[in-house]
C-alpha cells in the first residue's frame, strides 16, 4: 500500500530521515557514460557541496551521504520547530540565500537590502518562510531542481531529470540512524567500487576519516559522532567516532571477504550497546534496501507510527525481528 510522503515526514516533530534519488535517464547523473563516453563525474562535487550548504540555510543536519553514478543517499536529522526560534532578519537572510537571484551582486547591494526589509515586515510571508526552512521537502527541492537544470543545460536537453521528488525512509531510534548511516556510508564498497573506506569517494565516511587524519587528532576519534554538515541539536549519538568508524570498515571488509566473518569484540560491544543482533548484522546492512520500505525501528515504535498515521500495518517489522536482540 502506497503511503503519502507527508505522513511519513513528521511536520511537528524533530526527526531522523533516509531519503535518496535516482536519475532517470540512462546517462549517469555523475559517473562516466559507458555508452557515450561522457564524463559527469564533477557533479558528484556539486551535489555534495550543495547539500552541505543547504544545511546552513534549512534546519537541517547531514549524518551520512552517499554520491553515487546515478543516485544518492542521505541520513539527515530536521527539526520543524527550530526556524521558529530564529530572528525576523534571520529568517529573512536564509531565504534569500535559498533563492539567489542578480540581486546579489554587489551593485544590487541597496535593492537587495530593500527586498529583505520587505520580507521582515510582512508577517504572512515570513510565517511561510519559517515553516519552508524546516520543511524536509523544501530542502529537498533546493537540493535537486539546481542539479537538474544543470545537468540539462550540459546535455543540451529538456525533460524530467530524476525518477521522482525523492524517497524518504523515517528513522525511530538511534539503533535505526546508525544502522543506515552504515548502510549509506557502505555504497561504494558494496558496489565494488573500493575496498577503503579513504577511498570512498564522496561520502561521509570519507570525509570523516580525512578529517582525523588532516588534524592528526586522535582524541577527536573518542568525541560522540556528530553530523557532517549543518549544527541543529544539542545532543550528539550515543557511540564515538573510533567505534563508528570500526564498525563501518568492519563491516566492508567482510562484505567483501565473507571466508573473514569473525566479529572483533570491540564491534560485538557497540552492536550490544545499539541493541542489534550480531549474527544479522551483515545481512542486515546488505540487504537493508530489501527489508524495508517507509520506517525502520523496533516493532514499537513501528505500530505507534502505523497507528499515528491510522493505517493498520507498515512493512518491516519482520526485518525488526531480526534487526534487534530484544524487541517489544
Amino acid at each position: 500500500m502506497a503511503i503519502a510522503r507527508k505522513n511519513i515526514v513528521d511536520k511537528e516533530m524533530p526527526g531522523f530521515y533516509h531519503c535518496t534519488n535516482r536519475c532517470v535517464r540512462r546517462a549517469f547523473l555523475c559517473g562516466i557514460d559507458k555508452l557515450t563516453g561522457y564524463d559527469c563525474s564533477h557533479r558528484k562535487s556539486w551535489l555534495e557541496n550543495r547539500m552541505k550548504s543547504l544545511c546552513d540555510l534549512f534546519a537541517v543536519e547531514i549524518f551520512a551521504f552517499a554520491v553515487m553514478d546515478n543516485h544518492y543517499h542521505i541520513v539527515l536529522y530536521v527539526d520543524p520547530k527550530a526556524p521558529q526560534r530564529w530572528s525576523n532578519e534571520e529568517v529573512a537572510e536564509r531565504w534569500l540565500q535559498v533563492y539567489p537571484s542578480r540581486l546579489d551582486k554587489p551593485e544590487n547591494a541597496s535593492q537587495r537590502e530593500v527586498k529583505k526589509q520587505a520580507i521582515i515586515h510582512d508577517c504572512d510571508r515570513l510565517a511561510i518562510y519559517r515553516e519552508r526552512l524546516g520543511d524536509l521537502s523544501w530542502y529537498m527541492r533546493r537540493l535537486n531542481e539546481p542539479l537538474a537544470k544543470l545537468s540539462n543545460g550540459e546535455e543540451n536537453c529538456t525533460g524530467r531529470f530524476w525518477e521522482g521528488r525523492y524517497s524518504s525512509q523515517a528513522l525511530l531510534d538511534e539503533a535505526a540512524v546508525f544502522s543506515c548511516m552504515a548502510y549509506v556510508d557502505l555504497n561504494p564498497v558494496r558496489a565494488r567500487i573500493t575496498e577503503k573506506l579513504e577511498e570512498s569517494d564522496n561520502t561521509s565516511i570519507k570525509q570523516r576519516v580525512e578529517e582525523v587524519q588532516a588534524d592528526n587528532n586522535k582524541a577527536k576519534l573518542k568525541q560522540a559522532v556528530i553530523s557532517v554538515a549543518g549544527k541543529v541539536r544539542d545532543n550528539s549519538l550515543p557511540i564515538n567516532l573510533k567505534e563508528y568508524v570500526e564498525l563501518v570498515e568492519w563491516t566492508g571488509k567482510t562484505i567483501i571477504h565473507p571466508s573473514k566473518a569473525s566479529i572483533p569484540p570491540h564491534v560485538i560491544s557497540v552492536l550490544e550497546r545499539l541493541n542489534l543482533q550480531q549474527g544479522h548484522w551483515l545481512k542486515h546492512i546488505e540487504h537493508y534496501g530489501k527489508h524495508y520500505c517507509r520506517v525502520v525501528g523496533p516493532i514499537s515504535k513501528i505500530r505507534e507510527k502505523a497507528k499515528r498515521i491510522k493505517v493498520r500495518c507498515l512493512q518491516g517489522i519482520s526485518a525488526a525481528k531480526l534487526m534487534y536482540a530484544t524487541s517489544d
